[in-house]
C-alpha cells in the first residue's frame, strides 16, 4: 500500500475551516478564514467569534483605509461603531440627518468632503482619542449659539476679547 504524503501546506489547508461569511456586522462582503467557531446549541448551529470588538476596529480600519469610495453600509457600520446618531453626525457634517441617512440607504451619494471627515473620525476613534469629535462638538455648540456684539479690547499690544 502506498501512502501519498501531504505537504505542511496541504495539511494546514485540510485542516483550516472553510471561510465564514460574518453578516452579524451589516457588511455583505465580510468573509473570516479563522477567529471563529462553529458550535453546536439548543438551538441548532451558532457561531462563536474571538474578540469581535476587534473584527470591528479592524474593519474600521479597513473602511477608513480603502481606496474605494465609502459604501451606505460601511457609513452605517462606522457610525454605529463610534457610537454617533445620524442627528450628531449630521451635525457634525453640517447637513440635516435626513441627509445622513439618505446615504446610509444609498439614495443619494455621500458627499467626497463629508467621506474625507467621516474617515478622519474613524481613524480618530481607533486611537481611542476622541480630540476629533470633542472639536467638532464644540464648532456645533458655536453654529448653535446666539451670537451678541463682539466686544474686544487692546492690552500690552495685542487685541482679544473683552471678558
Amino acid at each position: 500500500m502506498t501512502r501519498t504524503r501531504r505537504t505542511p501546506r496541504q495539511a494546514a489547508a485540510a485542516a483550516a475551516p472553510k471561510p465564514f461569511h460574518y453578516t452579524a456586522s451589516g457588511l455583505p462582503d465580510v468573509w473570516l478564514l479563522n477567529g471563529f467557531t462553529i458550535e453546536d446549541t439548543p438551538y441548532g448551529k451558532g457561531v462563536s467569534i474571538t474578540d469581535a470588538d476587534g473584527l470591528h476596529r479592524a474593519l474600521a480600519h479597513s473602511i477608513a483605509n480603502s481606496g474605494n469610495s465609502m459604501a451606505p453600509e460601511e457609513l452605517r457600520f462606522v457610525r454605529k461603531l463610534i457610537g454617533q446618531s445620524q442627528g450628531m453626525l449630521a451635525k457634525w457634517l453640517g447637513v440635516s440627518d435626513q441627509t445622513v441617512a439618505r446615504w446610509e440607504k444609498g439614495e443619494v451619494a455621500l458627499r467626497p468632503e463629508a467621506e474625507r471627515l467621516i474617515r478622519f473620525l474613524i481613524l480618530d476613534w481607533l486611537d481611542e482619542e476622541w480630540a476629533v469629535a470633542e472639536c467638532l462638538n464644540e464648532m456645533t455648540e458655536l453654529d448653535e449659539a446666539q451670537h451678541g456684539p463682539r466686544r474686544l479690547i487692546r492690552e500690552r499690544g495685542d487685541w482679544r476679547e473683552a471678558a
